[in-house]
């Protein structure tokens, strides 16, 4: 490859983060560097004259975008977060509300949150779906995905929601009509709605895209224009843990989720109870007193929960208790790259880098080595590929 051709993937590289937030770490270069030569041959041009033309040309540069940009994602996509949404999250809020679906992709997350709000009953509640990709856009605004696409729905949800049409399925216009689609850049742009008029946003496996000072910029505009008390649904594997103080993270059943400052300083599940009156003492018999049985020896934690306390730690500022759990939770379940992940991420913040590139790279292995089944339903729906980006954007910042 020509040092021409070189520099004009550096100039495309740098063009797309400053229009989009667009971070090109080493897992996106080669996808860059090959969406870059085949546009340009799309529009025949050399691969210099093709870059030098795109920030000038929004139509060239919508279609790199379209090019370069995965829109990968599933209906019910990590299950714990929509159990939690319909559970716990959508009773506390009147109706109707109103959920942002930022990088909406294909258009599968909008959907499912729309059958998630038909099902609860929360009448009048509607969906922003949003996307920079014009191609993701369309195939939302179409609704209509193929056999393969639409495997995160039981059959019951496939008979209710899907109608069949020309050989795929059809999402039913009853919930087409809650879900509004339009473009947007996260980076860029304000918010496709006013302020204070939405009360939960899902920006999930976005995050990892982004420069950390993008997403420190995109997580204070959230924050300011979020009511207090919002609720914000990120990826598995993406965290706000020495990024942002704006937000709470919360544990809703199976799932963790983020909420905005509700302004009294306590995140609000957690606000404690006015204590119960201490009940008078009563005098008992003196009797005899009985052995008492030996106690039961303690159950060890699982993994899962190992993870939950770890998060835990991060919340309250315990690096070390934090380091602990999640080398417990990496020695019970060694193939589980997210308490590799999850490890690394506490030994970076306490400052112990070498240690930190030993777990990340423990996080890559497991990856590499496992099952694609087995590690998609580990990871609760989080794609295996997002996750290998974002590990190697960690070794790739280490060296």
């Amino acid at each position: 490859m020509s040092d021409g051709h070189q520099d004009a993937l550096a100039d495309a590289a740098r063009l797309l983060s400053r229009r989009v937030g667009f971070h090109t770490d080493p897992s996106v270069r080669g996808r860059l560097s090959h969406s870059v030569t085949a546009a340009a041959k799309a529009h025949h041009l050399p691969v210099p004259d093709y870059v030098a033309a795109l920030d000038r040309d929004p139509a060239a540069l919508q279609d790199l975008l379209d090019r370069v940009t995965v829109q990968e994602t599933a209906f019910f996509r990590d299950p714990a977060q929509f159990a939690a949404l319909a559970e716990q999250v959508l009773p506390s809020l009147p109706a109707p509300t109103r959920i942002w679906s930022a990088a909406c992709a294909n258009g599968q997350e909008a959907y499912t949150i729309a059958m998630v709000l038909d099902e609860v009953g929360h009448g009048g509640s509607t969906v922003v779906a949003t996307d920079i990709s014009s191609q993701a856009l369309d195939r939302t605004r179409q609704a209509r995905y193929s056999s393969k696409e639409i495997r995160g729905l039981s059959a019951e949800r496939r008979e209710r929601y899907l109608s069949a049409v020309d050989g795929k399925f059809e999402i039913v216009p009853a919930m087409r009509e809650r879900v509004d689609v339009a473009r947007h850049n996260l980076i860029a742009d304000p918010p496709p709605v006013p302020a204070g008029s939405c009360s939960i946003v899902f920006c999930r496996n976005v995050l990892i895209y982004f420069s950390h000072d993008e997403v420190v910029k995109l997580l204070d505009r959230l924050a300011d224009w979020m009511a207090p008390g919002g609720w914000l649904f990120l990826g598995y594997s993406e965290t706000l843990w020495q990024v942002s103080d704006r937000f709470d993270l919360v544990r809703c059943g199976e799932a963790f989720l983020y909420r905005r400052h509700d302004g009294t300083g306590v995140p609000a599940p957690q606000r404690r109870r006015p204590a119960a009156p201490a009940r008078p003492a009563t005098k008992r018999p003196l009797t005899a007193r009985r052995p008492s049985p030996p106690a039961a020896a303690p159950t060890p934690p699982t993994a899962v929960e190992l993870l939950a306390a770890g998060e835990a730690a991060i919340q309250a500022g315990d690096n070390a208790t934090a380091i602990t759990a999640f080398r417990k939770c990496t020695y019970l379940d060694p193939d589980q790259p997210v308490g590799h992940l999850y490890l690394g991420l506490a030994l970076e913040a306490s400052g112990d880098g070498t240690a930190a590139r030993r777990a990340f790279a423990a996080a890559k292995r497991a990856l590499e080595i496992g099952e694609t089944g087995v590690l998609e339903s580990t990871l609760e729906g989080y794609h295996p590929d997002e996750l290998v980006r974002l590990l190697d954007l960690k070794l790739a910042a280490e060296r």
